[in-house]
C-alpha cells in the first residue's frame, strides 16, 4: 500500500515535470533597484575608511578612465586676465582581472585633440596621463571627452568620461582658519604652535581667528566670557564637538591634528589657494581718534554669483594677548575673536557683478589693547558655508613662533551634550544625479566628486561624516583617495552617519559585492560598521551584510594617534555573493503579472545555491516547497499569504547531496512544478 501511495504521488510530479520542462530559454535571474548603505556608529575612537565599491562580476579586460585631474568640472574661476593654457591630466585605471597593454587614451575638446599610449597596466593599478597643451578662454564653455580605445576592453560601458567645464573671470584667494580652542584644554596647547608655525609662513595670503569656548574643566576662559554669545554661534555653526578644531573655508572641516602643518593645513590651503574666486574683498583699518576703529572694505563681484545666501562678516581681531589662569599651561593667545559686526548673521551682499563699498565703525573694548586689533572680514555662503574670500586689516605678523617637538597624540576634548544643539542645515548631501539604469560591472573608487553622482550622505547631527579623503587609497583598484569618517575628531558618541549608493537595476544573483575598509583602535573606544542592501530602491535595508566592531572592525594594530592606512597590509577586503545576501522571499520591481507563473531556477545544474523566481497577479495564498526524487519535502520556502508581485528568493543545497530536485508554486488554483540538478 505504501508502495502505491508513493508511486501515486511520484507520477503526477514526474508528469508535470516532462510537461513544464520543455525549452524556454534561461529565465532571466536578476533583480533591480538593489542598493547599498555604509552605516558607521562613533564611538570618538579612530577613523573608518571605505574604498572600492563593486557590485557586479569584473570582466577579464576592462580599463577605465577614472578621473579627470587638474580641470575642475562645471563652473569655475580664472585669475589669468586672458587665455590660459592646462595641460590635462587623467588617471586611466585596470579594473579587469588580467593586465591591459598597447592601447591608446584620447582627449577631445573642440577643435583640441591628443592621444597618449599606455604602454602596460596590471590588473588593479593605475596610471596618470599628461595630454597636449589645451587653451581655455575665459566664459567660453569647453566640453571635454577622453575615452580608451582599447580593442580587447569587454565593457565599453565605462570606456569613456565627459565632463563640461566653464571658466569665468575671478581673482586669486586669501585662505581663512576658524579655530576653536580654549585655555584649559591639554591638546590646544600642544596643538596651538603648530598652527602659528603655518600661519606665520604664510601670513600673506592667510587670515586666522581663534574663537573659544566653554569647556574643558571650568567655564572661566576669560576670552569665551568676553562675548559668549557670538563664540557660542560659531560653534554650533561647525558643529564643533571638541577642541582644538580648525576650519579652512567652510570646506575643510574640522582639521585635527594640527602636525605636521604643512599636511594638515597645508595640503587643503594650496587647494584653496589655486582656486579662484569670483569675489575679491580688501580690507583697510583706520583709527579714529578716541576708541573707534574704522575699517573700509571694499568688494568687487567680478562674475555673477551662483544661487546662495552670501554674507559679509566682520571681525575684531586682537593678535595677542597674555593671559594667566587656564589649566594648560599656556599664557600667550593670538588672533583672539572679539566681536562680529553687525552681528554673527552679518550683512547680505549683491549676487550682481559690481564693486560694493562697506564701512564699519565699532568702537574698542576698554580691555582690548589698541595697537593690536585689527579687522578679519569673509563672504560666506550660508547654504554650502563655503568662504568665498577673505581679507585683514593687519599687514605684520609681530612675532615669528617656532613650533615645538611635543608630539601631539591627545585627542581632542569632547564637549558635553554637543548632540543637543547641534544644527542641521546640511543633513542631506546627494551627489550629481544621473540615470540609475545600469548593468554590468558597477563600481565606485572615490577619486572624484563627492558624494559620487546619485550618491547620498545622511548626517542627522550635521556633525562629522563620510568625507573625501585624499592620501589613503584601498588595495583593489590603484588611486590616491577613499572616503572615510573622522572619528578620531567626532566627540558625539553614539551618532550613526550613512552613506547611501546609487540605485542598480539589473544586477545578476550570481554578481558580488565587494568594498575595502580600514581601521585601527583606540583603546577605550569601540567604532562601529555595518553595511546593508536594498532591494527596495532603499526605502528600507533589511539585509545586514557586514557588521564588525571594534577589534573586528580593525585592519591595522591600534594606536593613539590619527589613524591613516600605510599601506595595502592596513586594508580588509569584504566580498560576498548576492545571492547569499538575498535568501528570503523577496519582491522586485514594480509591475503587476498577468498571471501565475514559476520559472526555471538559475544557475541549474547548481552547487550550492540557485535562485527561484515566481509571479503572482493578485493576493493569493502561496506555498512554494522543495521536494526529492522520492517526492519527501526537503524544505518549504514559503507558506502564507502575498500580495501581487514578481517574486524571488535562494535555494542553498549546501548540506543536501548531489542530485535531481524539485520545487513546487501553489497558489489558489495554479500549481506548477519545476526540476532542478544539484552537482557537487
Amino acid at each position: 500500500m505504501k508502495r502505491l501511495l508513493l508511486f501515486s504521488f511520484l507520477l503526477p510530479l514526474c508528469v508535470m515535470a516532462f510537461t513544464f520542462f520543455t525549452p524556454q530559454g534561461p529565465a532571466p535571474q536578476v533583480v533591480n533597484n538593489i542598493a547599498v548603505q555604509f552605516l558607521i556608529t562613533n564611538g570618538y575612537g579612530n577613523n573608518v575608511y571605505v574604498d572600492n565599491f563593486i557590485l557586479g562580476t569584473q570582466y577579464t579586460n576592462d580599463v577605465t578612465i577614472s578621473s579627470i585631474n587638474n580641470i575642475p568640472k562645471d563652473t569655475n574661476y580664472s585669475f589669468y586676465p586672458g587665455t590660459f593654457k592646462i595641460a590635462p591630466k587623467i588617471t586611466v585605471t585596470n579594473i579587469g582581472t588580467t593586465t591591459a597593454s598597447g592601447f591608446n587614451v584620447v582627449m577631445n575638446a573642440g577643435a583640441y585633440t591628443s592621444t597618449k599610449t599606455v604602454s602596460s597596466l596590471v590588473s588593479g593599478s593605475g596610471v596618470e596621463v599628461t595630454f597636449d597643451s589645451l587653451t581655455i578662454s575665459p566664459n567660453t564653455a569647453v566640453n571635454i571627452t577622453t575615452y580608451s580605445n582599447w580593442a580587447s576592453d569587454q565593457n565599453k560601458s565605462n570606456d569613456t568620461l565627459r565632463q563640461y567645464t566653464m571658466y569665468l573671470p575671478g581673482t586669486k584667494r586669501n585662505v581663512l582658519i576658524e579655530a576653536f580652542t580654549q585655555w584649559n584644554c591639554a591638546p590646544c596647547a600642544s596643538n596651538t604652535p603648530y598652527l602659528d608655525q603655518f600661519q606665520n609662513a604664510h601670513w600673506d595670503t592667510l587670515c586666522v581667528i581663534r574663537y573659544h569656548v566653554w569647556w574643558p574643566g571650568a567655564n572661566n576662559d576669560p576670552m569665551y566670557l568676553a562675548n559668549t554669545v557670538q563664540n557660542s554661534n560659531r560653534v554650533r555653526y561647525y558643529s564643533v564637538s571638541g577642541v582644538p578644531d580648525g576650519d579652512m573655508d567652510g570646506t575643510y572641516l574640522h582639521i585635527f591634528p594640527y602636525n605636521p602643518p604643512e599636511t594638515q593645513f597645508g595640503s587643503p590651503y594650496y587647494t584653496r589657494l589655486n582656486k579662484g574666486t569670483p569675489i575679491g574683498i580688501h580690507v583697510t583699518d583706520s583709527r579714529i581718534p578716541g576708541d573707534t576703529i574704522k575699517t573700509d572694505i571694499s568688494v568687487n563681484v567680478i562674475s555673477p554669483l551662483a544661487s546662495g545666501n552670501y554674507r559679509l562678516r566682520v571681525n575684531a581681531v586682537e593678535r595677542i594677548r597674555n593671559y594667566s589662569g587656564g589649566t594648560n599651561g599656556e599664557t600667550s593667545f593670538k588672533d583672539i575673536f572679539r566681536r562680529m559686526y553687525p552681528d554673527s548673521n552679518g550683512i547680505a551682499i549683491p549676487t550682481t557683478v559690481g564693486t560694493y563699498n562697506y564701512t564699519i565703525k565699532y568702537k574698542r573694548d576698554a580691555s582690548w589693547i589698541d595697537s593690536l586689533i585689527y579687522t578679519v572680514a569673509f563672504i560666506q555662503n550660508d547654504v554650502t558655508k563655503e568662504v568665498m574670500n577673505c581679507d585683514k586689516g593687519r599687514r605684520w605678523s609681530l612675532d615669528k613662533s617656532v613650533a615645538g617637538t611635543t608630539p601631539v597624540n591627545s585627542k581632542p576634548m569632547r564637549r558635553p551634550n554637543a548632540e543637543k544643539d547641534l544644527t542641521n542645515s546640511r543633513v542631506l548631501i546627494t551627489g550629481e544625479q544621473v540615470d540609475n539604469i545600469t548593468a554590468g560591472f558597477n563600481y565606485e573608487m572615490f577619486e572624484g566628486s563627492f558624494p559620487p553622482a546619485s550618491w547620498t550622505v545622511y548626517n542627522p547631527d550635521n556633525g562629522l561624516t563620510f568625507e573625501p579623503f585624499n592620501g589613503a587609497n584601498g588595495p583593489l583598484f590603484a588611486g590616491s583617495k577613499s572616503t572615510r569618517v573622522n572619528c578620531y575628531s567626532y566627540g558625539t558618541i553614539g551618532q550613526m552617519d550613512y552613506l547611501r549608493s546609487k540605485v542598480y537595476n539589473n544586477i545578476d544573483l550570481t554578481d558580488s559585492l565587494k568594498f575595502n575598509w580600514a581601521h585601527a583602535v583606540y583603546s577605550g573606544y569601540t567604532e562601529r560598521m555595518q553595511v546593508q542592501v536594498s532591494t527596495n530602491g532603499g526605502t528600507t535595508y533589511p539585509f545586514t551584510v557586514f557588521d564588525k566592531s571594534g577589534a573586528t572592525l580593525a585592519t591595522a594594530p591600534g594606536t593613539t594617534n590619527d589613524f591613516i592606512p600605510s599601506g595595502p597590509g592596513q586594508w580588509g577586503r569584504f566580498a560576498i555573493a548576492m545571492s547569499s545576501v538575498i535568501t528570503a522571499i523577496h519582491q522586485f520591481g514594480n509591475e503587476v503579472p498577468a498571471s501565475y507563473g514559476l520559472l526555471q531556477s538559475y544557475p541549474n545544474p547548481f552547487n550550492p545555491v540557485t535562485t527561484i523566481s515566481y509571479m503572482i497577479p493578485k493576493t493569493s495564498k502561496v506555498t512554494l516547497k522543495v521536494y526529492d526524487v522520492k517526492g519527501q519535502l526537503i524544505a518549504t520556502l514559503f507558506d502564507g499569504t502575498q500580495n501581487a508581485g514578481n517574486y524571488i528568493t535562494s535555494f542553498n543545497g549546501s548540506n543536501l547531496s548531489s542530485g535531481v530536485y524539485f520545487y513546487r508554486l501553489v497558489a489558489d488554483n495554479f500549481s506548477e512544478t519545476k526540476k532542478m540538478v544539484l552537482t557537487k
